[in-house]
């Protein structure tokens, strides 16, 4: 027991500040119980205040039983309970879209001196690194899940899941269990059930191996990306231009960092993108679109990084039917589905369980849509959320960069965003099967060519 006090501890005493609203995200499950424990004895220790969150996602019938379970508790503790619960489930859900449902709702609590807590464990990491390597991560892959990001901390990944039931049972606490942690149904399940337990009985402590494995992929991993900015300031030419050569006789796992700097400093790295960029950079001709406005070019010796010189803004206009090429490179066509074709097009998505974010049932559009960029004002409620986020809060969350930000087409009414490029239709909007018109929107990219020396 002391071993699980001493190292939360120590990982509170890194994570967190004097001071900090820390909000613990409290499933009911023995870890987050075990959490949120922990930090009600040791806040005046750390000078912190706490709280707790839940996300009831609806999708069992335990869910509300749950949400009851942590609602007792925290009023028996005297603890500020931040409680969501979803609409009910329309269709097919998966475990990211539950995943992006919590983190979308803790995301509206973060804020200068919060820290959102969640109960990851060392088991967790454990599980999380085998799933990611069966799936052929990379060094960033293999660091597992990060102690901190962002507004959201991780305290307990040094201790294990029997370490935390330990703890809750030595102060006579109860917890619940979801039933689903039970069923063979999902990979991490597997995992938990036959796997781990096996390499656990075969190489005792391996649980604690992972761990510091992970621990050394993340220095690895900071290693790397130092390498990599080394690089283009050793490549550098000229503003926003880099000597290809330079590149090119650089190691190739440095080389593959330095482009995804690049790739990230306008966007979140794709599947594909180092494998386009190393191919540009061994032709040494031709480009790589980034964004609408944002290319990688290679032109003789140099690899350059170019913007379109397109104004980012256009004039409302009102959505009509038909097609449209917008600045920024921006290209879409709306189109109003009814009767037979549209009861086909919701039928098949169902059967191919393909999505809905850019279509969406137009009687459920209250007013007139206009086509334009965005405005002071506006807000955009993010399918799955149910929770309003303001564009220039959505954008900073996403990281999405300023030049971009004015040049995003949307469908508006008023200032209520109800489809925004990137992100589709507004929640509340999905068709079901009472849906007689479907709004279509489709998206794409408009060709830029660059010409080959």
């Amino acid at each position: 027991m002391e071993r699980f006090e001493e190292t939360v501890l120590a990982a509170c005493r890194s994570l967190l500040a004097p001071g900090d609203r820390v909000i613990a995200a409290v499933s009911g499950g023995a870890d987050s119980m075990a959490l949120l424990q922990f930090l009600l004895e040791y806040q005046e220790a750390l000078g912190v205040t706490v709280e707790a969150v839940h996300v009831d996602h609806r999708l069992r019938h335990e869910s509300a039983r749950d949400a009851a379970f942590v609602a007792a508790f925290c009023n028996e503790k005297g603890v500020p309970l931040h409680a969501f619960a979803a609409d009910a489930p329309v269709g097919h859900r998966s475990e990211e879209w539950s995943r992006q449902l919590r983190y979308g709702f803790f995301e509206t609590l973060a804020g200068p001196g919060v820290k959102i807590a969640t109960a990851h464990t060392l088991s967790d990491q454990a599980e999380t690194l085998l799933l990611r390597l069966a799936r052929g991560a990379g060094v960033r892959g293999a660091a597992g899940i990060p102690a901190a990001r962002g507004c959201f901390v991780r305290p307990m990944l040094g201790v294990t899941k029997a370490q935390a039931q330990a703890f809750c049972r030595s102060r006579g606490l109860s917890w619940v269990t979801d039933e689903d942690n039970l069923s063979d149904v999902y990979a991490r399940n597997k995992l938990r059930h036959y796997a781990m337990p096996a390499i656990e009985a075969a190489c005792p402590g391996a649980e604690a191996a992972f761990g510091t494995f992970c621990a050394r992929m993340g220095e690895l991993t900071q290693y790397l990306r130092g390498r990599g900015e080394h690089l283009l300031v050793s490549a550098a030419c000229a503003p926003d231009a880099w000597r290809l050569d330079t590149l090119a006789a650089a190691p190739a796992v440095e080389r593959a960092e330095a482009l995804r700097i690049l790739v990230e400093a306008e966007r979140p790295l794709r599947k594909g993108d180092i494998q386009r960029l190393e191919a540009l950079l061994a032709r040494r001709a031709g480009a790589v679109q980034l964004t609408p406005a944002v290319r990688l070019a290679a032109r003789g010796s140099r690899l350059e990084r170019r913007r379109t010189a397109e104004p980012a803004f256009f004039a409302p206009v009102e959505a009509r039917p038909g097609e449209y090429r917008l600045p920024g490179g921006f290209c879409l066509r709306l189109r109003l589905v009814e009767g037979a074709e549209c009861e086909e097009s919701i039928k098949f998505a169902q059967t191919a369980k393909k999505p809905f974010d850019n279509c969406a049932d137009y009687d459920k559009i209250s007013s007139s849509l206009c086509l334009r960029t965005r405005q002071a004002g506006d807000v955009f409620r993010p399918a799955g959320r149910n929770v309003d986020k303001t564009l220039k809060k959505l954008f900073n969350e996403q990281k999405v960069p300023a030049p971009r930000r004015d040049s995003l087409p949307l469908l508006a009414a008023g200032s209520r965003v109800v489809w925004l490029w990137g992100e589709g239709f507004a929640h509340g909007l999905r068709p079901d099967e009472n849906t007689r018109r479907l709004l279509v929107v489709e998206p794409r990219h408009c060709e830029h060519r660059e010409e080959e020396e």
